[in-house]
Formats: C-alpha cells, sequence, structure tokens
C-alpha cells in the first residue's frame, strides 16, 4: 500500500519551505529515517526524513517548489504491516542536516555561482605556471545569482521597514577604555564586543522601557521575552541571535551566551536559527573597519543600535587634545513609538553603562 508523504512542522519561521533537493529517486528503495529530501525556510537548512521503511513511489514537490506544513510532497509505497496509524499520520521527520565528511585533498574543480556556501569554491592553485601553455579564459560573469529564501525574507522585511517605519536617527560617541580593560582582565577568555553593547541596551531599557515596545495599528506592545537580538552574517545569510535575560546577565555571560548560539548557527542546528521576537537589535560592523553608519528598523521591533570600530579619536579634556579610545553608536528609532528627546535620553543612558564597566560585576 502506499502512504502519503507530508511536509512536517519545521519549528522555526512561518515563512515558506522551499524544496532544494531530494535525495532519493522515484523507484529507490528507502530506510526508517533515512534523508529523504533537503528543505530551507528563512531560518533554516533542514533533512526530511523517511517515517518508515518502503519505496519511493512518487515525487509531488519538485525542487525549487515551496510548500506548506501539511502539504503531501511525495508518495512512499510501504509493506501493510509497517503503514501504522503513527507512520500514517507523521509521514516524515525533519532534522538538520549532517556535516559533510572531511576530505583529504580533493582535487581542485571549476567555481560555481551562487549565494549558498555549498556553492562556493576557493578557485586558489600554486605552482609554476606553464609559459608555452595559451592563457586561461576567464568566464564570464554570471547573469544573475540566485538567492537562499532567507536572503529574500530580509529583502522583503527590510525594505518594508525603511518603507512603512518613519525612521530618525542619533549618534553619540562613547569611551571605549572601560570595554578594552574589561577584555583585558578577562583573558584567556576572549569576550565578544557585542555582549558589551547588549548589556549597554538591556540595561538602558530597564530605564526607558518605550523603545522595548512595538507599533501596532495606533497602539504599543510589549513582546513576549525580554531578550536582546544581534545581527550576525553567516555565509551571506543574516540571523538574529536572541540573548534573553539579558537584563539579569553579565557581560561575560552574555557573550557566553553568543558565542554558544553562533556555534550552533554554524551546525546548522534549527533550535538556534528558530526566530525569535527580540525587544532591540544590535549591528556591529566595527571589526569590518567602519567608522560609523546607519541602520534599517528590523521589524515589528521600535529601534535598533549601530556599532561603529574601536579606535584612536582625538577629543579635549581640561581644555587640552588628547587620544583616545572612542567607539560611534547609532541609534535608528520610529518616531510613532519615541520621540527625539526620549530617545536621546535612552542613548545617553547607553553610553554612561558602556563607560562604567568597570563597576559591574
Amino acid at each position: 500500500m502506499h502512504i502519503d508523504l507530508k511536509m512536517p512542522d519545521l519549528a522555526t519561521t512561518d515563512a515558506e519551505i522551499k524544496v532544494t533537493r531530494w535525495l532519493v529517486e522515484v523507484g529507490q528503495a528507502v530506510a526508517q529515517g533515512q534523508p529523504l529530501l533537503e528543505v530551507e525556510t528563512d531560518k533554516a537548512a533542514m533533512e526530511v526524513e523517511a517515517y518508515v521503511a518502503g519505496t519511493l513511489s512518487e515525487i509531488l514537490a519538485p525542487p525549487g517548489e515551496s510548500v506548506e506544513v501539511g502539504q503531501v510532497i511525495a508518495r512512499l509505497a510501504v509493506p501493510a504491516a509497517a503503514a501504522t496509524p503513527a507512520a500514517l499520520a507523521a509521514g516524515v521527520t525533519a532534522v538538520p542536516p549532517a556535516p559533510p565528511p572531511a576530505l583529504a585533498a580533493p582535487a581542485p574543480t571549476a567555481p560555481k555561482g551562487g549565494m549558498f556556501a555549498r556553492n562556493r569554491h576557493a578557485a586558489a592553485a600554486t605552482g609554476v605556471a606553464d609559459r608555452t601553455a595559451p592563457p586561461a579564459t576567464v568566464p564570464p560573469p554570471p547573469s544573475g545569482f540566485p538567492l537562499s529564501v532567507a536572503a529574500r525574507t530580509a529583502a522583503r522585511r527590510l525594505q518594508e521597514s525603511k518603507q512603512t517605519i518613519p525612521h530618525f536617527y542619533l549618534q553619540m560617541t562613547a569611551a571605549a577604555e572601560p570595554m578594552l580593560a574589561r577584555r583585558a582582565a578577562a583573558l584567556p577568555q576572549k569576550l565578544s564586543w557585542d555582549a558589551f553593547f547588549v548589556y549597554a541596551l538591556a540595561q538602558a531599557l530597564i530605564t526607558f522601557p518605550k523603545l522595548g515596545y512595538r507599533w501596532d495599528d495606533g497602539q504599543l506592545l510589549l513582546p513576549e521575552g525580554d531578550s536582546i537580538g544581534v545581527a550576525v552574517d553567516l555565509d551571506d545569510d543574516l540571523f538574529v541571535v536572541a540573548v534573553p535575560e539579558a537584563t539579569a546577565k553579565t557581560p561575560e555571560q552574555i557573550s557566553a551566551t553568543l558565542q554558544t548560539t553562533v556555534a550552533a548557527l554554524r551546525r546548522r542546528d534549527p533550535e538556534a536559527r528558530r526566530l525569535t521576537h527580540n525587544r532591540m537589535t544590535v549591528t556591529n560592523l566595527g571589526m569590518a573597519g567602519v567608522d560609523a553608519f546607519t541602520a534599517i528598523i528590523n521589524p515589528p521591533e521600535a529601534a535598533i543600535l549601530a556599532v561603529g570600530k574601536v579606535g584612536p579619536a582625538v577629543v579635549a579634556e581640561a581644555g587640552q587634545a588628547v587620544v583616545r579610545q572612542r567607539v560611534t553608536l547609532t541609534l535608528s528609532v520610529d518616531h510613532r513609538v519615541a520621540s527625539g528627546r526620549y530617545a536621546a535620553a535612552f542613548l545617553k543612558r547607553v553610553v554612561d553603562c558602556l563607560e562604567s564597566l568597570e563597576h559591574v560585576r
């Protein structure tokens, strides 16, 4: 007999689920627990496994098609004894894909196009070129770049944010010596720079809670939870890592949370890629050498903090020009949620928290 294989609830997102690749062919026998296909959402890439053993008899969702939870994606021929009520109800399960096995010095292959990490190739070669050989032909640039579901979703949300949220921007600089001292004191443990800014935002939201609310049809609503998000770019896909209960954590504890979650993201752990609702987000391009920048608010949040690089700057102290380590902070704010004066007081509180880290235990 045949059973329908349905798309499981991946529990990572409410967005579309895209079939990217079938791992078995029609007519091929599959074992219980064997991966059948790969799918992607805006926040995760996963493998769908067979719930029972059988033979794949029909594929109803080809690669590139978007499907919904509960939709029949294939049919499996199974022995009548294997078609239990649980098998008929569940059909498939989903797990994150296993990391590829290490290979010993593979031969170079031609680079492939695309935005996914698995399609990238570092086309580097060593050795002495044959002077008698004709010059290598440089392939023409691709006519387009396919985008992942995550990239398309981010583009849609950020465009919507810029078009519908009345942004305004405030900028201040903060002394960075307390952060540098705190990082030096933590060695050999390496503290994340973002941990300090998450800590400062969480503390500032205690005094100025309105910026943790969101605009919803003429009223301000408080999101569930009290987490602060950190924007992370992995393989050209943008994720927001959540730091729950940030107000109760020290910078060291926040750093440990960030490092653990980012490591899980790299493993494609679906729990780490689960979409979360945060009070506010930090985005940091300081490590890329950017002095300062303005960021687009991550809806439905009301503000986002953009962090520039930590570096020397000339400042005035007691009428003298001196060089100090500084960092520039730019706050983007939804004007429907907060006024300029309120947001300015909030940003000043963030600066004060960063400059008083030596008193935090």
